[in-house]
């Protein structure tokens, strides 16, 4: 009795699944309208460069802690790139990336408060560093016309690059010096537009906004004292100075 209750299971089970299998052919297709057009066609090669700057200046400057902070600096970064398509609307390429960085603090006070105040008078810092990236991109058109396209970059990459600072300690004389080398890794992934100006010619906005990073880092002091340090770190960050605009050449 109890093996006949175990196929009456089974063939009961058996006839429900054949049932829903025969039903699914009938159930409606989803159509969502969405359909794959050639917005740049295979063999086309793609060249162009990404620029970004940026610069500060205080005087006598004030926020929040920061009090009577007067300085300057900039950073600038410049990527030229080529890729290749492989295929309709999907390239791989290169990129090789120099970016550099300058801080100079003439004098800046931070009021802790409770009579706690802290300054920084002297300090200088240049940084510059030097990177070699591997990337896939996949395009899509806006629209019927291909004149406006989305473009989503997925990266890898490697830098290099060295920095030194200064700092005055209790006068002219009492100088520290800080000199460092750091090796970086990088995945990445930055959604882009692109915008054609003529058939050949486009101009590109790319953000970065997913990554993962490796950083190392030896520094020495005053030729004397070594360290180093190790950070890795994954982020979701949507960050308006990440910002990169270049103009693209399609041969």
């Amino acid at each position: 009795m109890k093996t006949l209750s175990i196929y009456l299971t089974l063939l009961f089970a058996f006839s429900l699944t054949c049932v829903y299998a025969g039903g699914g052919d009938k159930e409606p297709h989803y159509d969502r309208g969405i359909t794959n057009r050639t917005f740049i066609p295979k063999g086309q090669w793609m060249v162009g460069a990404t620029f970004n700057y940026s610069e500060h200046v205080n005087d006598n400057y004030q926020f929040l802690i920061l009090n009577k902070w007067d300085g300057a600096g900039y950073t600038l970064k410049v990527s030229p790139f080529f890729g290749y398509f492989l295929k309709d609307n999907l390239a791989i390429g290169g990129r090789v990336t120099y970016q550099r960085q300058e801080l100079r603090i003439d004098n800046l006070q931070l009021d802790l408060g409770d009579d706690i105040n802290l300054s920084v008078q002297g300090m200088t810092e240049q940084a510059h560093m030097s990177y070699s990236t591997f990337f896939m991109r996949n395009y899509i058109s806006l629209g019927k016309g291909n004149r406006f396209g989305l473009f989503n970059e997925v990266s890898l990459s490697y830098g290099y690059g060295q920095s030194k600072s200064m700092h005055m300690e209790d006068g002219p004389h009492d100088i520290r010096g800080l000199y460092s080398k750091t090796h970086e890794f990088n995945i990445g992934l930055s959604p882009g537009m692109v915008a054609f100006v003529n058939n050949n010619l486009a101009l590109e906005v790319k953000m970065d906004v997913i990554g993962f990073n490796m950083k190392s880092t030896e520094q020495i002091e005053n030729q004397v004292c070594t360290g180093s340090r190790r950070t890795s770190n994954a982020d979701f960050n949507l960050d308006i100075f990440s910002l990169n605009i270049g103009l693209t050449l399609f041969i």
